[in-house]
């Protein structure tokens, strides 16, 4: 239900280039480029732009280790990043 509701928000915000959804996993090729590499979404975050203007989606990635999620990256824009075709369940 999550990854639907993420996905469905982000289409909504951007239906052109929908991103990742929550807990997919993601290629990371930004500025940081010694953190390139693959981490899942674990939080999408969108901001207004000013009136009439763009949105803003970003991305913060983690690496699981154990079953604890682990900050990696964050504040990641939607161009640093390549979904990949793998989802996990949300950590609880």
């Amino acid at each position: 239900m999550t990854n639907r509701l993420a996905l469905s928000l982000a289409r909504i915000l951007d239906p052109q280039d929908s991103g990742p959804a929550l807990w997919q996993k993601v290629r990371y090729h930004g500025s940081v480029t010694w953190r390139h590499g693959d981490y899942w979404v674990q939080a999408i975050r969108a901001e207004a732009g000013p009136v009439g203007g763009a949105h803003e989606v970003r991305y913060d990635l983690c690496e699981v280790i154990g079953r604890i999620p682990v900050p990696a990256v964050t504040n990641v824009r939607g161009q640093s990043v390549t979904p990949l075709p793998e989802f996990r369940a949300p950590l609880v």
